[in-house]
């Protein structure tokens, strides 16, 4: 099981965000929340001070429309750079477009839609529509936060923790979408300690 944060804990620069985690996960998650000219060039520009880290990384593809989000996994195929996994909201539209193999479909809070490959938000579903449990086994990716019964993205709590012990399995990364670095790195110790790695 590979552990993973956000690269939005202190503002948008990958690379700092990076650097603030290296040692402590496995992975980071690059949000890449739109895509345009200068998005692509702030991209461009990371990628060899995030290669050279000693992390992994997934993307979080653009979620504004389907064709950016298109548009920038195929930019992170051409560019040859590393990831482990591609997320992707269920955008309008987003079914009639040829994705990358690496790309796994996000549950979000009010629509669950199937695809092979699946990134589970553990707490979109606490909030609104629940998983059905045929998605399970295509599971590759678990976002965790915490949530007061509201809203998400919050710190994580025992309790949301819990619910996600049972869907834990080695070759799963588990991203904690938590937009603080301390209460991130928190909820790394906080799953560490819950389900110690071999």
């Amino acid at each position: 099981m590979k552990l993973g944060t956000t690269s939005w804990l202190t503002g948008e620069n990958f690379l700092d965000n990076a650097r603030l985690v290296e040692g402590r996960v496995d992975f980071v998650e690059l949000l890449v929340y739109t895509w345009d000219r200068a998005m692509e060039a702030r991209v461009a520009a990371s990628l060899e001070g995030l290669a050279a880290l000693d992390l992994e990384y997934t993307v979080h593809l653009p979620t504004d429309d389907a064709a950016g989000a298109l548009a920038a996994a195929r930019f992170f195929v051409e560019s040859g750079f590393p990831l482990l996994n591609m997320i992707l909201h269920p955008l309008p539209g987003w079914q009639g477009l040829a994705w990358p193999a690496l790309v796994a479909l996000e549950n979000l809070i009010d629509q669950v839609e199937f695809h092979p490959r699946f990134t589970f938000d553990l707490t979109h579903s606490l909030l609104g529509l629940p998983l059905p449990a045929h998605f399970l086994p295509h599971l590759v990716e678990l976002h965790l936060s915490g949530t007061d019964g509201l809203t998400d993205h919050l710190p994580l709590d025992p309790a949301t923790l819990e619910k996600a012990i049972p869907l834990l399995r080695p070759e799963l990364l588990v991203c904690f979408e938590i937009f603080a670095v301390d209460d991130a790195l928190a909820a790394v110790d906080m799953l560490r300690a819950r389900s110690p790695r071999e």
